[in-house]
């Protein structure tokens, strides 16, 4: 089935009752009458053309030898692709219809495979294959063909300045998107025309395009482990972090610094470059487990919200190119690379170096001088860190230490995780005392330890709090959370989130 789209093409379509005159007629035979040998026979519909013969009626005889412009894109990418050429096919205003083939799955073809009847065997013209591709946060998605051949008639070429009127060559354009454990492995778009220089600018124009109205531009993003192959990705959409400033429990000063790097540069990117400085940066935050950073990450994407932010963790640290490549298109940008010491290990402890450390380097060292992407890395082990990369400027130029909280900021800390509790603080001296050495998140996990004995209590009591007067924690509560979590039974909890191995009694 050809589909025909825009300018008020309509595809043919089956008409209510139209075989009710027949069904009125007294002189119709009967539905049940035995069929009259000597009746004329029905002629056979005419044959569904072939893809070839759809191809030579549109580019005319010598299709065949039309050179063939190809652009490929990651997979990902199948949905900006597909926006920008109906973007492109709206700007030209040139009519085209759109027509699905059978029988292209599990197969490798180009256009020109299509130009011959003794082409790929089996395929043949059908209703177009569609698929939706996620275009932002939540549900939101984007219908996208599958494998389509676009048949657009002539558009204006290139204007060669004689004022005379220039051809119209007709176009063919085969769109493939990613096949699911199959051979197509990137977004391909192939261009037939008689015109190469057409054919090469359009195409050039539809990549522009989809790098411009990306829908990847200004989101939070993360790439996803393999779905269809070893060198295809997920790439998914986050919400964007709500965070206030007062969450984030960090030293004095430190934050500032952080900001002043991040947040500044970006305030400031246009004066900066009109005197000559410089815009890409590097910020590492280093420091045991639960001390804040993954939580200072979260801020500053909050405070980040039309920058475009590609999260690298576990697995998809291998993805590091692809996502510089990101960043590199939708700038304003920030890399997150999250336990960089992954993919970052000192080389002399090994007898070979991980190539993605040296593709990491070579991304941060190769974005030029105006090119606003920040990159974030985080860490728990500065001390197998390469010390090209936490050193050498240029790679990273601000690095911050981001240490146990103190008895201040377990102080802050207690204040932010209780919630609407209702927390008996009287004895927080002693408890801030015996706490030393605890991370952020062992303080958020003791509240909660402490409001469950509560409530445990109240169950054994048979009462219950109301919404009115919260929840009561007494200082009884907090100091039964903290001796069950400093038991020896608990010794690996206290490890895991972060605390030192004894805690003071």
């Amino acid at each position: 089935m050809v589909v025909t789209s825009v300018h008020g093409g309509r595809s043919p379509v089956p008409v209510p009752g139209a075989n009710a005159d027949a069904a009125s007629d007294p002189n119709a035979a009967s539905p049940n009458a035995a069929p009259d040998p000597n009746a004329p026979t029905s002629p056979a519909p005419p044959a569904a053309p072939s893809l070839a013969d759809l191809l030579t009626a549109h580019l005319g005889p010598e299709a065949a030898l039309l050179p063939v412009t190809t652009a490929t894109w990651p997979p990902y990418e199948h949905v900006n692709v597909q926006g920008a050429l109906d973007r492109w096919l709206s700007r030209n205003g040139a009519p085209y219809r759109l027509t699905g083939m059978a029988g292209f799955r599990h197969r490798m073809f180009g256009l020109s495979d299509l130009f011959y009847e003794s082409g790929p065997q089996g395929m043949a013209v059908s209703g177009v294959s569609l698929t939706d591709q996620p275009s932002g946060p939540g549900d939101q998605t984007r219908t996208c063909v599958q494998c389509g051949l676009y048949l657009v008639d002539g558009l204006d070429g290139p204007d060669d300045g004689d004022r005379t009127e220039d051809p119209r060559p007709p176009l063919a354009i085969l769109l493939r998107g990613t096949e699911m454990r199959g051979p197509q492995q990137d977004v391909s778009l192939e261009i037939a025309c008689a015109d190469r220089a057409l054919a090469r600018k359009a195409a050039a124009e539809i990549r522009r395009l989809a790098i411009e109205f990306s829908v990847y531009r200004g989101h939070v993003l993360e790439f996803g482990t393999e779905m269809f192959g070893p060198h295809q990705s997920a790439l998914g959409f986050h919400d964007r972090p709500v965070m206030d400033r007062e969450e984030l429990i960090l030293p004095p000063g430190m934050l500032e610094g952080i900001e002043a790097q991040i947040l500044g540069v970006n305030r400031h990117r246009e004066t900066l470059l009109a005197h000559g400085q410089h815009l890409k940066r590097g910020v590492l935050l280093f420091g045991p487990p639960g001390t804040g950073k993954t939580h200072t990450v979260r801020y500053l994407m909050s405070r980040l919200p039309e920058t475009t932010v590609v999260v690298l963790t576990a697995s998809a640290l291998r993805l590091i190119g692809q996502a510089c490549e990101i960043a590199r298109a939708l700038q304003p940008a920030l890399v997150v690379v999250e336990d960089v010491d992954l993919i970052a290990q000192d080389r002399s402890a090994h007898m070979t170096a991980t190539p993605l450390l040296f593709q990491l380097l070579n991304e941060m060292d190769g974005l030029d001088g105006d090119a606003d992407v920040t990159f974030l890395l985080t860490t728990n082990r500065i001390d197998t860190l390469e010390p090209a990369l936490a050193m050498r400027p240029g790679r990273v130029d601000h690095a911050v230490e981001v240490p146990l909280p103190d008895a201040e900021g377990r102080a802050r800390l207690l204040e932010l995780y209780r919630g609407s509790l209702d927390l008996d603080l009287s004895s927080a001296d002693t408890l801030i005392e015996r706490t030393a050495g605890v991370t952020a998140s062992f303080i958020k996990e003791l509240i909660r330890r402490a409001a469950l004995i509560s409530l445990n209590e109240q169950d054994t009591q048979d009462t219950a709090p109301t919404p009115a007067n919260g929840l009561h924690v007494s200082a009884k509560h907090l100091d039964a959370a903290l001796e069950i979590l400093g038991g020896s039974q608990h010794q690996l909890t206290r490890r895991l989130l972060g605390a030192s191995g004894d805690l003071r009694h």
